[in-house]
Formats: C-alpha cells, structure tokens, sequence
C-alpha cells in the first residue's frame, strides 16, 4: 500500500508541476502572439527560464512516476547515470 500511495503522491506532484510549466508557456505564448499583432513586447529571458525550470521540475517528477511503477522507491540520488532529462 506504502508504493501505491507514494505513487498517487508522485503523479499529484506530477500534474501540479505540468500545470505550472503549461501555464507559464501559455503566457509566454500570449506574448508572442500580441507581438506578431504588433503591440507588447517579447517574452523576458527570466520568463523563459523559469519555463525551463518548471518544464524540467515535470519531467523529473515523471521519472520518478516511471521508477514507482516499475517497482523502484521513487527516491532519486541524482547521481550519474541515472534518468537524462531534457530542459
């Protein structure tokens, strides 16, 4: 029961920290799209990376859905040679 429970509470991480990124893009995006009508300006570099971080925060959160679902603990070491993840 202990593994089905830290996976629930790894995929509730998980949506949480798509929600953020997919809603940061979404402004970005917003951004862009009133510069191609010709008002506003450019989406900042920090705008950008924090995207970046919470894109990556996703992603290694689900790493760690996929390592409880193939019967892992979920507890990253973050050593070498453990799961790449793109920013």
């Amino acid at each position: 029961m202990e593994q089905k429970d830290a996976l629930l509470d790894s995929l509730a991480e998980l949506r949480a920290a798509h929600d953020k990124a997919s809603r940061l893009m979404a402004e970005i995006a917003a951004l862009g799209a009133q510069v191609l009508k010709g008002s506003g300006d450019l989406p900042s570099l920090a705008q950008l990376r924090l995207y970046e971080e919470a894109a990556a925060r996703a992603q290694q959160q689900a790493a760690l859905c996929q390592d409880l679902l193939m019967g892992g603990t979920g507890v990253s070491s973050g050593a070498p040679g453990g799961r790449p993840y793109v920013h």
